[in-house]
């Protein structure tokens, strides 16, 4: 059974997490994500372990799949402007966000 104040409180602490993190990406001027990519990676981390208490580690596994994908992707677009930054700090920062998001959901157990 789902508890929806418990699921409620895991999605508005992804989504304070993630405007903290986006807020700071935009103060650095990153290109490829800032104050509103970072809630939505934090609350898709959030969101596909709530669905992996139900269906296994795939939906899990798959967002992380699919962000890394859609890094990629923006990673290309960038290249091909010719202003392609050579950090990583914001894609390291997505993926660790969605993995924040994740763990909210699945916790540290006792």
């Amino acid at each position: 059974m789902i508890d929806l104040s418990s699921s409620l409180q895991q999605l508005s602490i992804a989504l304070g997490l993630g405007l903290l993190v986006g807020l700071q990406r935009e103060h650095a001027a990153s290109r490829l994500a800032g104050i509103r990519t970072f809630p939505m990676v934090t609350i898709l981390g959030t969101v596909c372990a709530m669905l992996g208490q139900s269906f296994g580690g795939w939906p899990v596994a798959m967002g992380l799949v699919a962000l890394a994908g859609i890094i990629i992707v923006g990673n290309i677009a960038e290249f091909r402007e010719g202003s392609a930054d050579p950090g990583l700090t914001t894609e390291v920062a997505m993926l660790l966000m969605f993995a924040v998001g994740a763990y909210l959901v699945i916790g540290h157990k006792e």
